[in-house]
């Protein structure tokens, strides 16, 4: 069966079957947050069109192809009359044209018919129509014109305008039909305009998927790389939406079709991502998340003074939500991750050379977070460890990255009671005050800056002693999963103990151990790192967390391993993920199956997985600043790296990466590295890697398959 195709610009998206009709519950044109149209079909002599194929040159735009065999046609046995739908999104609906074309020998005349029908209910009672039809009923057409049909509710506030290029010869509630005579050579067109109306919703010129802006050029050799890295450009465009708060603020939705709204996490590791080729977006996304910082303490959204947000979206419709208090239109903050991953952001955004002005503004926010950190919404028995659990049957049971209700379980598969100490949560915490004392010893706040590295390193070596779990029976020895209510490590082996070499948390003898899982047969599938080893008793390829591989995940494990060395192993991964974005075209999912790729060959696709996603799309760009080995202190007029590219990247040439002093250009290739171009007064320096002493490195032969 063909997945449903999406498109999308902004805050409207389209979810359509492979031939453009919008008819099962799940399809829909959705525009801020509302299903402005439920269905629309093409019909011609009273059947759909066949399906040819489809493609999507950039996320707002679709393609589809497909054919019909009217009766009055002859000639043409196959396909007498092929028709093509051309779909671009606004910013208040979309634009379509039809194009009908006849093989046949002889002219014939076909009936065209087009239906449409609209229901008003909000993305999330559309979500749930599967399971309760009673959701959704259809809102009859209020008018019709000679050209036009207009679907409003009973009050009048929301409607859906949809208007044709030539007029109908008919024209009812619901319905347009047309005669056309078709000749050989001779294409009938028809446009479409679907246009939504509501007080919040304001039209304006289509949306530019290249909005994300250019960033730096990028050359590999091979090519894939560089595609995707453009491919990544055209996504983030596409999953641009503006704060209402702040109009000139820029901001990355989550993903298509369920998420356009902004995550914390997802914002802040996007931005992370992108930050060598796109990095205002660290600034942006830290003022937009510092604007809605919790205040109170609120249990029925998890908010509480300090913390960051996991879920707003950005839409005045207040009766929006069920199901999980994310659902909501205030602010869900039932996350324990986004408020140190605010801390990292902010001091990176500061290496990369953000304004003092800009970190002024940012610093009662970070305070903020410094004191949630520690206070006792994120640490509620005192013991120095992030802990969450569910406050009432609205809130998420899992409050880190890995949120499904199953996530969280020990190696036998027995799932963790809480509340729950998630590993790479701590880790986050370590790095969070590393990243903000040197901002404020930056600033001459020395005192302050020491006591937080001070904390800093007792929390790392309480992680270290409370996490690690021994070698045993030949298995190396690694970091569990979570602590348990009863502070019981939760001794599952997944992926999240590569979050703690992105936080430099483990001694130099554990990360070698932890090196040797990651590239492990029962972790690495050939296409990317498996979120829970397979030789675990809940490993499941197709689950969302307990198995399949996500991108972005790999890529933090493979970002950690450089950073603590692990040059070869990273390759090892690289090369793996390199494999993955080839074959999905350049475009990563949200996440895909964890099968091996010695017995299946192709990574199999989750089924209801974004795409694009927003830290998916940030995985090239990540990449790039990864094997580049790229360390700015832009404060300390310094530019450190230390490129290393995986077997089979011949080349990287990266030109224009911008920084307030100017842009750097690197030339990585056979014979070495060359700086083409340097910020004005900054030092670059490019520094050989050394392992850590005693680990010998892996031969390519030792890789997984």
């Amino acid at each position: 069966m063909t997945p449903d195709v999406t498109a999308i610009a902004g805050l409207s998206f389209a979810v359509s079957n492979g031939v453009g009709d919008i008819r099962t519950p799940a399809h829909g044109l959705f525009v801020h947050d509302t299903r402005h149209l439920s269905s629309l079909e093409l019909l011609v002599d009273g059947a759909p069109m066949h399906e040819l194929g489809f493609g999507s040159p950039t996320p707002d735009v679709v393609r589809f192809r497909g054919f019909a065999r009217p009766e009055g046609a002859h000639g043409a046995v196959d396909a007498p009359l092929e028709i093509e739908r051309a779909r671009r999104i606004t910013a208040a609906g979309f634009a379509e044209t039809i194009t009908l074309l006849s093989w046949a020998s002889e002219p014939f005349a076909v009936d065209v018919r087009i239906r449409v029908a609209t229901d008003l209910i909000d993305i999330f009672q559309a979500r749930r129509f599967d399971s309760d039809p009673s959701v959704s009923s259809p809102v009859p057409a209020t008018s019709t014109a000679t050209d036009q049909i207009t679907l409003g509710s009973p009050d009048g506030e929301l409607s859906t305008t949809v208007t044709f290029d030539p007029m109908p010869e008919q024209i009812e509630a619901g319905d347009a039909t047309w005669t056309v005579r078709l000749e050989r050579d001779r294409p009938w067109t028809l446009t479409v305009g679907v246009r939504a109306r509501a007080a919040h919703v304001e039209e304006g010129p289509p949306h530019d998927p290249a909005e994300a802006g250019t960033g730096p050029t990028v050359a590999t050799d091979p090519q894939d790389l560089g595609r995707a890295l453009r491919t990544s450009m055209v996504d983030l465009g596409a999953l641009t939406m503006h704060d209402p708060s702040s109009p000139g603020r820029r901001l990355i939705a989550a993903g298509i079709p369920w998420f356009v709204a902004l995550f914390g996490r997802d914002s802040l590791i996007t931005s992370y991502q992108a930050r060598a080729v796109e990095p205002h977006l660290m600034l942006e996304t830290l003022g937009a998340l510092a604007a809605r910082q919790g205040t109170v303490l609120d249990a029925g959204n998890g908010e509480a003074p300090g913390k960051i947000l996991h879920e707003v979206r950005l839409t005045p419709r207040a009766w929006l939500g069920e199901g999980t208090a994310g659902a909501s239109a205030r602010p869900y903050y039932g996350t324990v991750d986004a408020t140190p991953l605010f801390l990292m952001l902010l001091g990176q955004a500061w290496r990369w050379g953000a304004s003092r002005r800009s970190l002024a503004e940012l610093l009662p926010a970070a305070h903020a977070a410094v004191a949630w950190l520690s206070g006792p919404d994120a640490d509620a028995d005192g013991d120095g460890l992030i802990e969450y659990q569910a406050a009432n049957e609205l809130s998420l049971v899992n409050q880190a990255w890995k949120d499904s209700p199953n996530a969280i379980q020990f190696g036998d598969g027995t799932l963790a009671e809480g509340p729950l100490a998630v590993v790479e949560v701590q880790g986050y915490a370590v790095r969070a005050r590393r990243e903000f004392a040197a901002v404020l010893a930056a600033i001459g706040d020395d005192g302050a800056a020491a006591d937080l590295a001070s904390d800093a390193d007792r929390l790392a070596a309480q992680v270290r002693d409370a996490f690690w779990i021994p070698a045993r029976d030949g298995t190396p020895g690694y970091f569990a999963l979570a602590l348990d209510g009863q502070k019981r490590p939760v001794d599952a082996v997944a992926s999240n103990m590569g979050h703690l070499l992105w936080c430099d948390i483990p001694t130099q003898a554990q990360a070698a151990e932890i090196a040797r899982h990651l590239v492990s047969p029962e972790m690495a599938s050939g296409w990317g790192l498996r979120t829970l080893s397979r030789a675990m008793g809940g490993f499941n390829p197709i689950s969302y967390h307990l198995g399949s591989v996500w991108p972005h995940d790999t890529h933090i494990a493979i970002d950690g391993l450089r950073r603590q060395g692990y040059d070869h192993e990273a390759t090892i991964l690289t090369a793996q993920l390199l494999d993955a974005l080839a074959a999905f075209d350049g475009r990563l999912p949200e996440l895909f199956g964890g099968h091996a790729r010695a017995e299946v060959g192709f990574p199999v696709p989750y089924p209801t997985a974004c795409r694009p996603q927003a830290w998916a799309a940030g995985v090239p760009p990540a990449l790039i600043a990864t094997l580049l080995g790229i360390e700015p202190d832009i404060p300390n007029r310094t530019i450190a790296l230390a490129p290393h590219l995986p077997p089979g990247l011949e080349r990287l040439r990266v030109k224009g990466i911008r920084f307030p002093e100017g842009e750097l250009s690197v030339d990585v290739g056979p014979s070495g590295v060359e700086v083409l171009g340097a910020p004005v007064g900054v030092e670059v320096t490019v520094t050989p890697r050394v392992r850590p002493p005693g680990t010998a490195p892996r031969s390519r032969s030792d890789a997984p398959l």
